[in-house]
């Protein structure tokens, strides 16, 4: 087995103990979901992403791992060894903002911000990112939930 699947295996199993640190919290209905909805969410999604690595992790034959995609899809490799402090500064500054820009705005440039450092190419993709992100959480949250946020 190789270290994808094994990767696969400790994924699965992280989400599996995440699953049961969950049970504890009450799922309530759909139309007033309790505090065990995401804990539960998170860890299907988890465990299907273990599950997909799992699966395709022996499927992908080492010519195309090693570069056999089209030059388009590929993205320029950037220099990543600098980008955890910014992000760690652009955290801190996310968290000093959100009090006076709101959730919205804060959190549509963190993600924006993120995603540039993380090497997304040009800038329409960072925003619809941190559009559709935004959007999501806000509808999530603030809408379905009932969380007020900031």
């Amino acid at each position: 087995m190789g270290r994808d699947r094994w990767s696969a295996v400790g994924l699965a199993l992280l989400a599996i103990g995440y699953l049961l640190a969950g049970r504890r919290y009450p799922l309530d209905t759909l139309a007033t979901p309790g505090p065990g909805v995401i804990p539960v969410l998170a860890g299907l999604a988890l465990l299907g992403v273990a599950i997909w690595l799992f699966v395709v992790a022996g499927s992908v034959s080492p010519a195309r791992a090693a570069g056999g995609l089209p030059e388009t899809c590929v993205a320029p490799e950037r220099p990543t060894s600098r980008a955890p402090l910014p992000m760690c500064a652009g955290l801190v500054l996310y968290a000093a903002l959100l009090p006076r820009l709101g959730f919205v705005a804060s959190s549509f440039a963190l993600v924006v911000v993120a995603s540039r450092f993380m090497g997304a190419v040009g800038w329409w993709r960072p925003v619809a990112l941190a559009v559709g992100v935004t959007g999501a959480s806000y509808l999530l949250f603030a809408r379905w939930l009932g969380v007020p946020l900031p």
